[in-house]
């Protein structure tokens, strides 16, 4: 280690500026300390030591370091020491290999002085406070010392270097580097009865973290894992704590994994993670130089790609400001990581909480590639080197705990894995814990894989051919959804080939339909690797048009990826024996030849079904062992919702005409919804982001209801209007309208699904409950019946496939002008039914 200039100006000011703004648990302002000593206060910390005769090595450590007069006379500080005893002990034992006083460098002097200092002078009890008017009693777990980042600079030897490319250069240099590991002060980790008792810590939570060494009774306290022997020695410049042992710094957890040689194959994984980054202002380097009296190029400090780094922000470009290739939840070399939002001062945060990492030992690892979950990986890439970065994440990631508050074994219950579920934490699969600055590395004999790994999901993970569709997952936040293993899934995965194909749905309320074709840039940062070019596109003849423009707009990419989402999953098994299958989203899709399996089954959405030609399964995946269902690959298209409303298919359809006559007048279709959103055409007003059947009775079977004079006409209603009987004409209007309403029915029924049956809400409203009107409906393998209010029994006609099944989709997008909206906003679906016979509901005569 390099040895630094004994005097250290900045220390000098910062304990100035310290003792200015110090009272907020003691006051000082009444006394110029640098000149006497108020009444009863006792001595100074520095005389108290000098007097006992048993802490001579504090004393000689604080004269060395030119900090008696700090310790003499100004503060407040305080102050956790140990006495002759402790260090003999210490000497005789200690990781630094140091035997004696004569042995300590000057950083090491200063790790144990400074690192075992707060600037301000604190009560044990109050330790636990968070500063605030009033304080925030039992809320703070961990408090800078007085240390700075200046007093233990390492300088890594080219052998000592993480081995990744982003290293390489260095690597290769055969030169040392002075490399700090994270420019942050190190805080110290104090557990404190009130902490304890307000975060439901108990003690043998406590016992647990110090591998069942402590036996904590009730009302112990420490700090860094050393118990406190004798608080509150009050000084005229702040308080002692007398320790047991020696306090040393804590490392942070990165530098705590690197150092255990049971942990190198976790680390060889987490350190791809990690890069050098130069300190470009140089006002680092500088001051560095100053004070070891050197003169280097430049000062670099190790940093992880990550979520949340340096004052909670994320990490994502390399030194160089490439795209890094993935993110860890958070930066392990960050000594003040927080967690939660930076909503409070970063000192104040920080208190609060810290991490936890699990990190399976090398047998454990060894174990998951070659017979556990991990054999998949195994299988797949053959070694831990050709894992990619985005697929080794998924496994740092899950083991990466954001709370370590909540992370003790008396909550392990509520420890959640990538799924949000159970992760099935137990004491058992923990062999040691090893305390840091920043969190507790908790050693596992085993490993908590992510069910990204057994998930319906996996194959877009693992294969560069599928990357649009899993950044999609993963910027919609579906990877928790796909993860679960408490359902079965169905998942259509289209290939990045397959989505250049994309018939973008918010074009259909534009002059032109238009075509997306969406990329993967892996040279982008994370947010910003898919795109889209857009062109003009004629659905009859498949050919292309202009090119519109390139798509970046993150927003826009993510609504379109969503919808592609939320049309290719299906909660259930596809080879279950039916053809139609509800998706996420509401829509339904056809499944024809699941016999004859990959190159033979095939996959409609409602565009495929209506307008174009069913889609090729070409692979299929099967995750259900251990996993949750099976994974179908599409290279051709994606699944696509069609343009057709009901509007558009009650018109296509002569059988239809007369019902559509009836529900043109009664003012239920809208091409804008509420002023404020376009349609994609002319929609149905009643639907609301659902799934719905329309039952249309034959023309014949209404027109025999208005000539017994059951059902009015339009025709009644001018008539009435043109005699001025304004009371049959909102008569006749209504009960025109409430028939419509009746034969719309919440609840999407395709015969071919699966079977089911009950009684269904209409979008007739009963006045006298105000509740929806109910019809009871039966839906058998090839038959669906319905039953009115007035028990008529009604049957779907079957004879003409034309006529049934028939399937529309409704979009509403983000603008009232179709001509600018860029996203879409809701959509709902449609199956349409030609049946025998009317719909009555009690209030029909």
């Amino acid at each position: 280690m390099k040895t630094e200039k004994p005097f250290n100006l900045l220390r000098l000011l910062a304990a100035g500026v310290l003792l200015a703004g110090s009272s907020a648990f003691m006051s000082c302002s009444d006394y110029d300390l640098d000149e006497r000593t108020p009444d009863g206060w006792g001595s100074s910390i520095y005389n108290w030591l000098d007097e006992q005769g048993d802490y001579t090595i504090t004393v000689r450590m604080i004269d060395d370091l030119d900090y008696r007069e700090v310790l003499a006379k100004t503060g407040s500080k305080t102050l956790f020491v140990a006495d002759d005893e402790a260090y003999a002990r210490f000497f005789s034992n200690n990781s630094w290999g140091v035997r004696n006083y004569a042995d300590l460098s000057t950083s090491q002097k200063k790790l144990l002085l400074y690192g075992s200092m707060i600037d301000n002078s604190i009560q044990l009890q109050n330790l636990s406070n968070v500063e605030g008017t009033p304080p925030k009693e039992g809320e703070c777990m961990r408090r800078f010392a007085s240390s700075t980042m200046y007093d233990s600079v390492r300088v890594l030897k080219p052998e000592d270097m993480p081995n990744n490319p982003y290293w390489a250069r260095y690597r290769e240099s055969g030169r040392s580097m002075v490399c700090m590991h994270d420019q942050t002060t190190v805080p110290l980790v104090q557990f404190i009865e009130k902490m304890l008792t307000n975060k439901r810590i108990t003690n043998e939570d406590y016992d647990f973290l110090f591998n069942h060494t402590a036996q904590r009774q009730t009302g112990d306290a420490s700090v860094n894992g050393v118990k406190v022997e004798t608080p509150n020695i009050r000084c005229s410049n702040g308080f002692i704590h007398k320790m047991e042992e020696v306090i040393t710094p804590l490392s942070n957890m990165a530098d705590l994994i690197a150092s255990k040689p049971q942990l190198s194959m976790f680390n060889s994984l987490l350190e791809r993670f990690c890069a050098p980054y130069p300190d470009r202002t140089l006002n680092v380097t500088r001051q560095y130089n100053y004070l070891y009296d050197t003169n280097v190029d430049t000062v670099f400090q190790k940093r992880f790609f990550s979520e949340k780094s340096q004052d909670g922000e994320p990490l994502e470009l390399a030194p160089d400001r490439s795209a890094v290739p993935a993110l860890l939840k958070f930066d392990p070399e960050w000594n003040a990581y927080f967690s939660g939002l930076n909503d409070e001062s970063g000192n104040i945060v920080m208190q609060r909480d810290m991490a936890v990492m699990m990190v399976p030992s090398n047998e454990a690892l060894e174990e998951y590639w070659e017979r556990g979950a991990g054999r998949v990986l195994k299988d797949y890439y053959g070694t831990w080197d050709k894992v990619p970065n985005d697929v080794v994440v998924k496994l740092l990631n899950n083991n990466m705990l954001q709370s370590f508050i909540s992370s003790v074994p008396s909550k392990f219950g509520s420890i959640l894995n990538d799924a949000n579920d159970p992760m099935g934490v137990s004491t058992e699969a923990i062999d040691s814990v090893w305390l840091g600055c920043n969190g507790a590395v908790y050693m596992t004999n085993r490993v908590y894989s992510p069910t990204a790994y057994v998930s319906v999901s996996f194959p877009a993970l693992i294969n560069q051919t599928m990357k649009v569709l899993d950044w999609g997952i993963t910027q919609n936040q579906y990877h928790v959804y796909l993860n679960s293993l408490n359902a079965y899934y169905s998942l259509f995965i289209p290939t990045n080939n397959s989505l250049l194909e994309y018939i973008d749905p918010v074009s259909y309320g534009k002059g032109n339909t238009q075509l997306f074709r969406f990329y993967y840039d892996e040279s982008k940062p994370v947010n910003e690797r898919v795109w889209a070019s857009v062109w003009n596109y004629d659905p009859e003849t498949g050919e292309l048009g202009d090119s519109l423009r390139k798509e970046t707009n993150h927003d826009v990419i993510v609504n379109r990826l969503r919808d592609i989402l939320e049309t290719h999953i299906v909660i259930g098994d596809v080879e279950d024996g039916h053809k139609y299958y509800r998706t996420k989203g509401g829509t339904e899709i056809r499944v024809n030849n699941v016999a004859q399996g990959a190159n033979g089954m095939t996959v409609e959405g409602s565009y495929q079904v209506n307008e174009g030609e069913p889609i090729a399964i070409s692979y299929i995946y099967d995750q259900t062992k251990g996993g949750n269902g099976k994974s179908y690959i599409l290279e051709d298209s994606p699944i696509l919702g069609t343009r057709q409303t009901v509007h558009d298919i009650l018109s296509q359809h002569e059988e239809f005409s007369k019902f559509l006559e009836l529900m043109e007048g009664t003012g239920l279709f809208e091409q804008t919804h509420d002023n404020r959103n376009a349609c994609g055409g002319t929609n149905v007003s009643l639907f609301n982001t659902y799934h719905y059947t329309v039952y249309v009775p034959t023309n014949e079977s209404i027109e025999e209801l208005q000539q017994n004079g059951q059902l009015p006409s339009w025709e009644d209603v001018e008539l009435a209007e043109a005699e001025g009987d304004l009371e049959k004409k909102s008569a006749d209007s209504l009960k025109i309208t409430e028939f419509v309403r009746y034969h719309i029915q919440d609840n999407a029924l395709f015969i071919g699904a699966a079977t089911e049956g009950g009684d269904y809400e209409t979008a007739l409203i009963n006045p006298l409950t105000e509740r929806f009107f109910r019809i009871n409906a039966t839906l058998s393998d090839d038959a669906l019946a319905i039953r009115d209010a007035k028990g008529n029994t009604r049957h779907v006609v079957t004879s003409d496939p034309s006529l049934y099944n028939l399937q529309a989709r409704e979009y509403q997008y983000d603008d009232k002008d179709p001509s600018r909206a860029t996203s879409l906003v809701t959509s709902s679906s449609a199956v349409v039914h030609l049946i025998d016979g009317p719909l009555l509901n009690n209030k029909d005569n």
